[in-house]
């Protein structure tokens, strides 16, 4: 009998890569950004436009604020092939601009080719991050918590300073008490609050429980009881 070698085949190599994936703009100064396109030539159009995270944390284009007025991106079209070219992000705060982080995306998209029946274009984004030198107002408002299917634990978390926050894991504990007694501690993923935004944490229980509980909110020196009911 005949063996026959098996191979899974190789993922597609992107058609549009962009280096770093987040630039932070601290101030007056510039960042470079590289961009390739490894399956071959491509005409860049390059845009900024609003920056936003939905509830659960998925990034979007549109619905947030506009990049502001004194960051620029050039060029704004450019020719890239497996070598790549670069894109300079240029920021000039003006006197008197408010401190704080403003969120906004790079977005590079590809052209059609011409002559195809169907023209592909690509979009893809990095997150950009202007900062305003001068006091930085951290405060996230927590709660509330809800129950929901028995199984299904929703936190709200608004963040109404002026600066991003990463909420690395580890940072936010929420401990489920029952009667006094801690039945399990859940450790949420990673997640990023942009200023001025909301933002809903989903952590599943290890099983279906039923009944009233107690979950202890842990972020940082806030530690806050919320009653609950599964």
């Amino acid at each position: 009998m005949t063996g026959i070698a098996l191979y899974a085949p190789a993922p597609p190599r992107p058609a549009l890569v962009a280096s770093p994936g987040r630039v932070v703009l601290d101030g007056t100064t510039k960042a470079l950004v590289h961009v390739a396109a490894p399956r071959g030539h491509q005409v860049i159009d390059v845009s900024l436009a609003p920056y936003a995270l939905d509830l659960r944390g998925r990034p979007r284009l549109g619905g947030g604020a506009h990049a502001p007025r004194w960051v620029s991106a050039r060029p704004l079209h450019l020719r890239v092939g497996p070598a790549g070219a670069v894109v300079t992000l240029a920021a000039a705060p003006p006197r008197g601009a408010v401190p704080g982080d403003r969120p906004f995306a790079l977005v590079l998209t590809t052209r059609g080719v011409r002559g195809k029946s169907v023209a592909v274009r690509l979009r893809i984004g990095v997150l950009v991050i202007a900062h305003v030198r001068g006091k930085v107002v951290r405060r996230l408002v927590i709660g509330p918590v809800v129950a929901r299917s028995g199984r299904l634990v929703e936190l709200t978390i608004r963040n109404t300073g002026n600066a991003v926050e990463r909420l690395a894991r580890g940072r936010l504990v929420l401990t489920l008490l029952r009667r006094g007694r801690v039945v399990v501690r859940l450790h949420p993923p990673p997640r990023e609050l942009l200023p001025r935004s909301r933002a809903v944490i989903v952590t599943r229980l290890p099983r279906s429980l039923h009944g009233p509980a107690t979950v202890r909110v842990s972020l940082g020196s806030f530690v806050h009881r919320y009653p609950l009911r599964l």
